[in-house]
């Protein structure tokens, strides 16, 4: 037992190593670390988000989850085929009626009527798309929807309905085709027109593909049609179907990403395209190029990404990961040069050009805070500046 005084020398010494140091909280500073509470924030928040909101599982918030759960297992274009480098903003399908901006609009009563629980649609090309999100003349293309139903008997008979009715809007000219591989998939094609249609039920899944290529080979179509279903197929099966009542347990943030991630309104209701935690093949499904951005990730080991509305964070695989990939971020969208955020170690900002990407806003600015990175957008760099060191802090307040 040590004596009295010795304990008391002890007591002493660790409250001028806690002095000196500081602690977690409160964004003071760890030893190496700068004191993040001398940054500029400005009016930004460096709290963790759940100091300020509090989620609560409702029926659209479940909706909203369980599309990003799936987006995580529809096959993004590489694991396709490596020519499909390009892709087009995902289409979210909460309800039967926004299955209309992927599917012949009629076949959203068929939808609605099965039971339609969720969905979410992937496009990818081999040739870049088009600003207006169609496909460039002379591509190949693949339109990729899964949509989950409460039971095998409501997919299976959606997935014929929803074939028959699209069949049904050229009666007169389409005419059915037999995938060799998967003869239980409903598809026809136009002769001379350079697309196929192709419905397939896989359990409590439907998987609807809009396929075309460059020339009206119908061989080239069937060919694309059973790749794509061999791969998205087995990514399914991984895939356990929800019913409602999972679909109102799925977890939040069980990553801890939005709680990092900068958000100045403090609004946290899950939103597949703002507010939302992915893996990789969500943040690839919102890449323009998923050919460079799947080569990078993989290389920096990136495995979770979160976005809150123009703030993006990703979780590398480690620290040095992390720097190399934050080296990267501004190449393709934000190649301009752009002054820095005065105190935020390793920082650095991009004007994007006339031509470069497809962010509305002017600047952005890069950060590494241990192994993640986080990217701030806004159209004025002082403001910038400030969101990248409010999103700094914030990261050195979340370590708990």
């Amino acid at each position: 037992m040590l004596s009295r005084k010795y304990r008391l020398a002890a007591v002493a010494i660790a409250a001028m190593l806690t002095a000196g140091c500081g602690s977690e909280l409160d964004g003071a500073a760890q030893p190496a670390e700068i004191d993040v509470r001398t940054l500029d924030v400005g009016k930004y928040s460096t709290d963790p988000l759940e100091v300020r909101y509090t989620y609560a599982p409702d029926l659209s918030n479940r909706t909203q989850l369980s599309m990003m759960r799936l987006a995580g297992n529809i096959a993004v274009g590489p694991e396709i085929d490596p020519r499909f480098t390009y892709s087009a903003t995902p289409i979210p399908v909460p309800y039967a009626h926004t299955a209309s901006r992927v599917l012949t609009p009629d076949a959203a009563a068929a939808l609605d009527r099965n039971g339609l629980l969720f969905g979410y649609a992937a496009r990818v090309s081999d040739k870049s798309f088009e600003k207006s999100g169609n496909p460039s003349t002379g591509s190949t293309f693949i339109d990729l929807t899964v949509m989950q139903f409460p039971d095998e008997e409501t997919a299976a008979r959606s997935a014929a309905e929803t074939d028959a009715i699209d069949f049904a809007v050229a009666a007169d000219a389409n005419q059915p085709v037999i995938l060799s591989k998967y003869p239980g998939a409903h598809s026809h094609w136009r002769p001379g027109i350079a697309t196929i249609g192709s419905t397939l039920a896989h359990g409590k899944y439907v998987v609807h593909l809009f396929i075309g290529v460059a020339e009206p080979q119908l061989d080239q179509l069937t060919a694309l049609a059973e790749q794509v279903y061999a791969v998205q197929l087995p990514l399914l099966d991984t895939l356990p179907p929800l019913s409602r009542e999972d679909m109102l347990r799925l977890p939040y943030d069980p990553d801890g990403m939005l709680r990092r991630t900068l958000n100045p309104n403090g609004l946290g209701a899950p939103n597949v395209t703002s507010q939302a935690v992915f893996g990789l093949r969500g943040f690839l499904h919102q890449s323009t190029d998923q050919g460079y951005w799947n080569r990078t990730m993989n290389d920096a080991g990136v495995d979770r990404y979160s976005i809150s509305d123009y703030t993006r964070l990703f979780r590398a695989r480690d620290d040095g990961s992390a720097r190399k990939l934050a080296d990267v971020a501004l190449e393709l969208s934000f190649p301009g040069a752009a002054a820095v955020p005065g105190g935020v170690p390793g920082s650095s900002c991009g004007e994007k050009t006339n031509s470069a990407g497809y962010s509305v806003k002017r600047f952005r600015c890069v950060l590494v805070y241990r192994q993640y990175v986080a990217t701030v957008e806004s159209d004025q760099l002082a403001d910038a500046h400030q969101q990248a060191a409010a999103q700094y802090a914030l990261l050195a307040n979340s370590t708990w």
